[in-house]
This record gives structure tokens, C-alpha cells and sequence, in this order.
């Protein structure tokens, strides 16, 4: 195999793969809005396993063409979505426990209060 066909093989293999994390970043984003944190979450698992193939792809230039760069154009904003609803969703949650640890506090403390014999 001549160095201009690994060089084309290696450019498709990084286009499929890059493909792939758009994808799994679209659906990891409409699951994440759905509040379905357990699949976000499997995809999420997918998303890396795909992110350390990219990485361990020979070097290419797959990043420079303009295909590669309209694929990664798409990819960032919609990471940042998922970052900040991600957040939100934290934000949520961490207010949710901290209501539902002050409400058992509070029926902890007028129990006890009431309980006693005066």
C-alpha cells in the first residue's frame, strides 16, 4: 500500500469515527434534555471509548479539511449545550437533596421536641 493510499484509508477511518462522536453527542444532548441521566450517561461511556480512538488514529490531517472542520464546527456548540444543562441539571438535584435533607432535619427536631414530658 502506497503512502498516499494510507494516507486517504486513515482520513475515512477518522471521518467514520468523528461521525460517530457527532452522533453520540447529538443523542447524549436530546437524552440529557429528556432528564434521562442513565442512558446520558451510557452514551457518555461511548462517547469516551470513541474520543480515545480519535486519539490513538496515526496522525492525519481529517481536522484541517473542510469537512473535518464543519463536523467539529457542529460538535462544539452542542458540547457547550451539554455542558451547561448538565450543570443545570446538578444544580437541580444538589437543591433537591438539600430541601429534602433540611425537611428531614426539621421533622428530626419537632419530634423531638414534642416527644418530650414537660
Amino acid at each position: 500500500m502506497r503512502n498516499g493510499e494510507k494516507d486517504a484509508q486513515a482520513n475515512l477511518q477518522a471521518a467514520e469515527l468523528w461521525q460517530k462522536f457527532f452522533t453520540l453527542t447529538e443523542e447524549m444532548y436530546r437524552f440529557l434534555k429528556k432528564d434521562n441521566i442513565d442512558m446520558f450517561l451510557q452514551l457518555l461511556e461511548q462517547r469516551l471509548t470513541l474520543q480515545k480512538l480519535i486519539e490513538e488514529l496515526p496522525p492525519n490531517d481529517y481536522h484541517l479539511t473542510e469537512e473535518g472542520r464543519a463536523l467539529i464546527g457542529q460538535i462544539n456548540p452542542l458540547s457547550a449545550k451539554i455542558r451547561s444543562l448538565g450543570q443545570a441539571w446538578l444544580i437541580r438535584k444538589r437543591n433537591q437533596n438539600n430541601r429534602v435533607n433540611a425537611y428531614e432535619a426539621k421533622q428530626h427536631f419537632s419530634a423531638g421536641y414534642f416527644s418530650r414530658k414537660f
